[in-house]
């Protein structure tokens, strides 16, 4: 059996510097992130009273996200990396403040709501894919499960606070606030890249055309049966899982009559559950048997949404979501630490890209799918349904695959790390 070497103290990703610097940027700029997305989506249902609406927000996100990490992917692999982040952040920085001039002035309508979710989407797709290739860079291969699993924090822990924070906020200070709030979040990470010293930025790899190196990610990630099934599963994971987040304001206001407060304790729930995932992860010295782990937190998953989409009270549809975030968080990283060990440095953008599309880009096309299967067994009414559709799907895929991964476990050796070293084989454990 072959297992990533285990790092010597809890939460050793936090000893680097320049990892540090990025996971406290993120983490401030990503609650600014979710009190967007809440407020989003609390104008978009307030504007149409519609779940096809809110299924069309979701796909306005999504479409930038499936299209353009692969070319985000490959100029990140060809190009310095920490500048790269600097325009992405920015780009989305002033996405924000322009939609909290327009919510302000009272010319916000779903049109521009949905154009800037779009635009925001498209900087998302040459930036997540620029991120995940760096992070291999900021610690040791021995600290690199620890810092995924901490840079899942960065999210997931945001999706507990912004969203409590929005649905306080909402009500007394509007939309254009928490707009604008977002905002001013994006500056923490441009001062925490400002502040980065000594960090390999580029991948290393040769210059060739964009489109053939755009295929040679391609190619890597197809000829791999590993790295290809565990996208498949992601992205299967994205589309029938966690698309339920977009029907989430008609859980609150219309299944529940739980309101703003509602809607960002229903978010909460799900990003505490991630949290507490990610950091119980992180905290852990060494995994063993990571795809028996990969498998069974799907299930927990799936087996939570199951049971939220039949709940009858709000409190425990919190609870179950609660419980959704953990397993939904350590599903994920298992996923990306598999696919960052296979994948050399040089590749990694274009592979991790291909990643960053079913992590983000599927769950918002899902939620039109969710949104629109909703409105056909009869709209509000239907959404729980909608919901329970999707993980009744995910959950039995789950079952069939688990004899593939059940006995996996990532090899020692992380390739990329080394110029010259060659990809490292997963094996099942003997």
């Amino acid at each position: 059996m072959t297992l990533i070497p285990a790092s010597d103290v809890r939460f050793g990703a936090l000893r680097h510097r320049n990892f540090t610097l990025l996971w406290s940027g993120l983490l401030a700029s990503n609650v600014g992130t979710w009190m967007q997305n809440v407020a989003q989506g609390w104008l978009v249902l307030q504007l149409t009273n519609s779940p096809l609406w809110l299924g069309l927000l979701g796909l306005s996100f999504a479409l930038p996200m499936i299209v353009f990490p692969l070319v985000g992917g490959a100029i990140a692999d060809r190009v310095n990396r920490i500048r790269l982040l600097y325009v992405t952040q920015t780009g989305q920085m002033l996405v924000a403040f322009t939609l909290a001039l327009l919510t302000w002035s009272n010319v916000i309508n779903v049109w521009t709501i949905l154009i800037g979710s779009f635009l925001n989407s498209t900087f998302l797709a040459f930036d997540s894919p620029t991120r995940q290739a760096l992070i291999p860079e900021l610690v040791p291969r021995r600290d690199l499960l620890n810092a995924l699993s901490l840079n899942s924090a960065t999210y997931n822990g945001a999706a507990l606070l912004g969203p409590a924070i929005a649905g306080a906020l909402l009500g007394p200070l509007g939309a254009g606030a928490l707009f604008f709030l977002n905002g001013v979040s994006y500056g923490a990470v441009i001062i925490a890249l400002f502040a980065m010293r000594d960090v390999r930025t580029h991948a290393g790899g040769q210059h060739i055309i964009l489109g053939e190196a755009m295929l040679a990610g391609l190619r890597y990630a197809w000829r791999s049966r590993l790295i290809r099934s565990l996208l498949v599963l992601s992205a299967l994971a994205a589309i029938f899982g966690r698309s339920y987040q977009n029907l989430l304001p008609i859980f609150a206001r219309d299944i529940w009559s739980g309101g703003e407060q509602g809607y960002g304790l229903l978010l909460s729930a799900a990003g505490g559950g991630a949290l507490v995932g990610a950091f119980g992860l992180a905290s852990l010295k060494n995994v063993s048997r990571q795809g028996a782990v990969l498998i069974a937190s799907g299930l927990i998953f799936t087996a939570t949404l199951i049971a939220f989409a039949l709940s009858q009270s709000l409190g425990l549809g919190i609870l179950l979501l609660f419980i959704a975030g953990i397993a939904s968080t350590v599903f994920g990283t298992i996923i990306a630490t598999f696919i960052q060990m296979a994948t050399p440095n040089e590749l990694r953008g274009r592979v991790m890209s291909l990643y960053a599309i079913t992590l983000i880009g599927l769950p918002s096309l899902g939620a039109l799918a969710t949104g629109s299967l909703a409105e056909v067994l009869g709209g509000i009414s239907g959404a729980p349904r909608a919901v329970l559709c999707g993980a009744l799907v995910l959950g039995t895929v789950l079952i069939l695959v688990s004899p593939f991964f059940w006995r996996r476990s990532v090899s020692t050796q992380l390739p990329g790390m080394d110029a010259r070293a060659k990809p490292v084989r997963l094996e099942p454990e003997e």
